[in-house]
């Protein structure tokens, strides 16, 4: 509600004539300060962000100007259909909000939103792109027309918060954060679903299916609900549903490894080994290096007492995730079944240094 506002370039003060564009949903204002010819930065497109890349914040944390701050890009977070936030470990402190996020090569793809203050490199910005419309607009609106509405009060404020909460762990706040998001826009389905995994992280299995089929209500056709809602109702053993829902989200979105990977741990689950083994082996053709599918492979062929396969498998998950010594177990396993021992062995030594508990399980497997 301000009445005037100033911005600060280097050493000079300058008036803000008013605002182009303000997004209340995105907490994001677009601003029109008086002159030209300043210094400009080159806007990216965060929606060709990677994660895993490096990314560096501009701010002035508690007032010290121009701190630059590195991280990577830790997450790209659906908040919406269409729409993201990122995730980052390069740190903001207050002070920082509004500052630009650059990627390694000077383009700016985010702008720094908010962080939790009770956790460490959990922090947050909006995709630079949603502050793109304000930029072609000439009228100017003063800041009491535009921002009559509190962004505390938003149900995105509440929305972002459940989802920085849900990323530290801390399931039971994010789930109150969503609830109070719904208090005030009951219509967002990717609420629901978030509430859904806040639920279902807290073992509270019944009340995450009750609120991802309201939102299944809301969006019919969307495959990420359908494959949460799929995942959710195998971890409480109904795996008819559950296969149920997987299939139909991956009749919407082919593509997805995660849903075929969740079939893949439900087939299983009902002994059902050779159709787990066909979606699993789907997961690798879709992400080649996802570990765990891998491992699963050389699990279910164990089951079929198809020991070299498993032994392959395992060793493709240990070429992508050298320390996950359920791995070197599953592999010492398999070399016993096959009679090699002193491949067993190997393992064991491995293991040894990762997990002292799985080697003495190992050993006396070799021994026994």
């Amino acid at each position: 509600m301000a009445t005037d506002i100033k911005i600060k370039i280097g050493q000079r003060t300058k008036n803000v004539e008013g605002l182009l564009h303000v997004d209340i949903e995105n907490d994001i204002a677009v601003i029109k300060v008086e002159g030209d010819n300043y210094p400009r930065v080159t806007l990216g497109d965060a929606s060709k962000a990677l994660v895993g890349e490096k990314v560096y914040v501009i701010g002035s944390p508690q007032g010290l100007e121009n701190t630059i701050s590195e991280g990577i890009l830790s997450g790209i977070r659906e908040i919406d259909q269409g729409k993201k936030i990122l995730q980052m470990t390069a740190a903001i402190s207050p002070g920082s909000s509004g500052g630009p996020v650059f990627n390694s090569r000077g383009e700016v793809i985010g702008i720094a939103t908010f962080l939790i203050a009770e956790t460490q490199n959990l922090n947050f910005a909006m995709p630079v792109n949603l502050a793109m419309a304000g930029l072609s607009k000439k009228q100017l609106v003063s800041p009491q027309e535009a921002c009559k509405l509190d962004f505390n009060e938003t149900a995105s404020c509440w929305l972002y918060q459940g989802l920085a909460y849900g990323s530290a762990g801390q399931h039971d706040r994010a789930a109150d954060a969503f609830k109070r998001s719904l208090s005030i826009d009951s219509k967002k389905a990717e609420t629901y679903v978030n509430l859904g995994i806040s639920y279902a992280n807290m073992g509270k299995y019944q009340e995450a299916i009750d609120v991802l089929n309201q939102a299944v209500a809301i969006e019919p056709n969307r495959a990420e609900t359908l494959s949460k809602l799929g995942t959710v109702y195998s971890q409480m053993e109904k795996y008819d549903e559950a296969i149920r829902n997987l299939k139909k989200s991956i009749d919407l979105k082919p593509d997805d490894p995660l849903t075929h990977f969740n079939l893949a741990v439900t087939y299983e689950k009902i002994n059902q080994y050779e159709k787990a083994i066909e979606s699993a082996q789907e997961t690798i053709r879709l992400a080649p290096d996802f570990p765990d599918a891998h491992g699963f492979l050389g699990f279910t062929y164990t089951n079929l007492n198809m020991y070299a396969e498993a032994a392959v498998a395992y060793k493709s998950a240990i070429r992508l995730n050298p320390d996950d010594p359920r791995m070197h177990l599953g592999l010492g396993k398999a070399y016993v079944n096959l009679g090699d021992r002193p491949l067993a062995l190997d393992e064991y030594k491995i293991l040894m240094k990762l997990n002292p508990d799985m080697a003495n399980t190992l050993f006396d497997l070799i021994y026994k």
